[in-house]
């Protein structure tokens, strides 16, 4: 793919994030998006034919994103600090390293998977994959946790950072209640580590219905 298409693609999917953000899934059409691009429809619909996909590359397109800032932060701290970091960093706590402001997006493309299987299972494969790291970071950071600990911190972790953000992006409770729910994740895993145990609570976290 050319350099020029690229860059008409990453126009497009920032538009239609901004259609979600302002306006919700009730607004998003071909149209709009279009509209807030400045591209005609026709070239929109040349890159993508269905919204569907066009709401799957949305989804890896903010992925991305957030992936590059997550790693450029990283690579400026101790390996000790890795875990802080990372907690830090989705609770937008992590200094001089915000988050990307696309909060209202990421809560709307959730509510466009209800009926889009190809959005849904793209959405899981990435929080798993998120989830997945946290247990890296866990381990690293706390290595007498057993693996069944970190697989259950990390659901908590990232189900409860969605809910968080949820909360504020589309309710519109203060962003000041990061600082609470960041430090009910510290809570949270030094009750994991005051608990000798491995035992986990249930079999496979992370699954899901067949």
């Amino acid at each position: 793919m050319s350099d020029q298409a690229q860059d008409k693609k990453a126009q497009i999917l920032n538009a239609a994030a901004a259609v979600l953000a302002k306006s919700g899934v009730q607004r998003l059409s071909f149209d709009n998006i279009a509209y807030e691009a400045g591209l005609s429809r026709q070239l929109v619909r040349y890159y993508y034919s269905d919204l569907d996909a066009l709401m799957v590359e949305l989804c890896d397109h903010l992925a991305g994103i957030y992936y590059k800032l997550l790693v450029g932060g990283i690579l400026e701290v101790k390996k000790v600090e890795r875990l802080d970091f990372f907690l830090d960093f989705f609770f937008d706590l992590a200094a001089g390293h915000p988050m990307p402001i696309n909060l209202e997006t990421y809560d709307a493309l959730v509510a466009y998977s209800v009926g889009a299987p190809q959005l849904k299972v793209r959405m899981c494969d990435q929080y798993r994959t998120l989830g997945q790291a946290v247990v890296h970071e866990l381990a690293i950071a706390h290595p007498e946790l057993g693996k069944a600990a970190c697989e259950e911190l990390s659901f908590m972790f990232v189900s409860m950072m969605h809910a968080h953000w949820s909360f504020v992006a589309s309710l519109g409770y203060s962003r000041d209640h990061s600082k609470l729910a960041r430090k009910a994740i510290d809570r949270l895993i030094k009750s994991y580590l005051a608990d000798a145990s491995d035992v986990p609570v249930i079999e496979r976290p992370w699954s899901r219905e067949a």
